[in-house]
């Protein structure tokens, strides 16, 4: 059986799944049944969508204040900061949190906390909600979220809700039901190659017998033949011995003729292109090469990140702080560490930004992860023509 012959059998042998179950996830054209937990089965997705969560999650994340003189400076003393980058709930750490955060906003489209208020209103406690438990109703210009196994929907400033590509602007389209069939066909081509070598009488094919056998007589070889050459790895490329003139005829095609090497491939680089996530980052690396690979990394930085950190900065900074303190503090997720290069780039980064007076030896300890140098020369900048110290001294 080839792979398109198994796709018309799957698509026959699971035709209920086309009924949409509560849950969101329904079968694509391909027969097989896709959502959110069946779409992880297909590595690719896996590896593209454990790439993004993890990376946002480790990110250092703090708290910024703009100072009266226009400084911009880490508060660390801030309630939100120990919210978001230490225990943003009784279970679950900062990098849990953007780990479940970002792992719903991939698949789901939508990701959503509810926010726990202290009697100053102010924010203590952000609460996990299953994106599948939420309905969003919009009424008189307000936003609404019914969450199951709550009574009172919620409004808006209460419910932190970070959602991906959208056309209303209230809810987020889900990758997986938007991509159902490229998905489907991913994890069909799985299923394929699981049943040919399973069941690896390699190739199936006929048994021909030069004279008539009786239909008990065919039961019995078809019984002793299946019982050593097929049924799993084990049984396969036995020395088949052929009595009474028996000739055996091939009528399968390869993996390599149904081309589903190529067809696995194609569906690795489409998946990689969904979550547009460079492919060596989920160890294709084909065309990959020493110097396109730090190009990439840079790119899935400032091309993939940087909108889903701009999302989710934007959101918190919107009802995390209150109003009177929106002008003065925001949160930032640093990208800084990712973007650094090797060793080499970095001494010439540092040593050109110090020579034109934007960075201090401090300044550059501290991207460095480094303590200060004693005493007040390391905050000190310097002129480019003569090297001295801007203040003069």
């Amino acid at each position: 059986m080839g792979l398109f012959d198994f796709l018309r059998s799957e698509k026959r042998d699971n035709g209920q799944n086309f009924i949409f179950s509560t849950l969101g996830g329904g079968a694509s054209n391909t027969g097989v049944r896709v959502d959110e937990n069946t779409s992880l089965t297909f590595a690719a997705v896996y590896a593209c969508v454990r790439v993004l969560s993890e990376s946002v999650a480790s990110l250092p994340i703090h708290v910024m204040k703009r100072e009266d003189n226009g400084n911009v400076v880490t508060d660390r003393t801030h309630p939100i900061y120990n919210l978001v980058a230490k225990r943003p709930n009784k279970i679950m750490t900062s990098y849990t949190w953007r780990n479940s955060l970002m792992a719903n906003l991939c698949l789901q489209g939508n990701s959503y906390y509810i926010i726990v208020r202290d009697n100053a209103a102010r924010p203590t406690e952000l609460i996990y909600v299953n994106p599948e438990d939420v309905e969003i109703k919009y009424s008189g210009g307000e936003v609404f979220y019914s969450i199951k196994h709550y009574d009172t929907p919620f409004t808006a400033d209460n419910i932190l809700h970070f959602m991906g590509l959208g056309f209303d602007g209230i809810k987020g389209k889900s990758v997986v039901e938007l991509h159902r069939d490229t998905i489907g066909l991913s994890i069909a081509a799985n299923k394929y190659g699981g049943s040919f070598y399973g069941n690896a009488a390699t190739p199936s094919g006929i048994l021909k017998h030069p004279g008539k056998l009786s239909a008990e007589a065919a039961g019995r070889l078809s019984t002793s033949w299946n019982n050593k050459y097929a049924g799993g790895p084990t049984n396969a490329h036995r020395t088949a011995i052929l009595e009474e003139g028996m000739e055996f005829k091939s009528i399968s095609l390869s993996p390599q003729d149904a081309d589903f090497l190529n067809t696995r491939k194609f569906q690795v680089a489409e998946i990689a292109r969904l979550f547009r996530v460079p492919p060596h980052m989920i160890q294709d690396l084909d065309r990959a090469t020493y110097s396109n690979i730090e190009q990439q990394s840079i790119d899935f930085v400032m091309h993939t990140l940087r909108p889903y950190l701009v999302n989710l900065e934007e959101e918190m900074n919107r009802k995390l702080f209150r109003e009177n303190e929106q002008d003065s503090y925001y949160i930032k997720l640093n990208v800084a560490g990712l973007l650094r290069g090797d060793s080499a780039a970095r001494a010439d980064y540092y040593r050109e930004m110090s020579s034109i007076g934007v960075l201090s030896i401090n300044e550059i300890r501290r991207l460095e992860e480094l303590n200060d140098l004693p005493g007040e020369a390391g905050d000190k900048h310097y002129y480019p023509l003569n090297f001295a110290p801007i203040d003069g001294s």
